[in-house]
């Protein structure tokens, strides 16, 4: 964690403007969003569906909704294979 008390002894008002013009210039400090920013506009391109949350599924902290047992067998069942398979086990 920063310690600005020690940081503000340390660097001068000026050095202080120098790095904050720097950061206009040259943003640092959030590349896990940045790099989320990139993947999605990498995709768009490419053509495919950018889901609202896609930038939040490159951050550490993102959770995957979890998907419930009967969510799971209808995304299984518009798969000819597995929808065959379930039919004959009775699922």
């Amino acid at each position: 964690m920063w310690d600005v008390e020690e940081l503000s002894k340390r660097i001068t008002l000026r050095q202080l403007k120098w790095w904050m013009g720097f950061w206009r210039v040259e943003p640092f400090g959030d590349e896990w969003a940045r790099s989320g920013k990139l993947a999605a506009v990498t995709a768009a391109a490419q053509g495919a569906k950018v889901e609202p949350d896609f930038e939040e599924r490159f951050l550490p902290s993102y959770r995957a909704p979890v998907q419930t047992e009967e969510e799971l067998k209808a995304q299984l069942r518009r798969i000819p294979f597995f929808a065959r398979q379930m039919e004959e086990k009775g699922i």
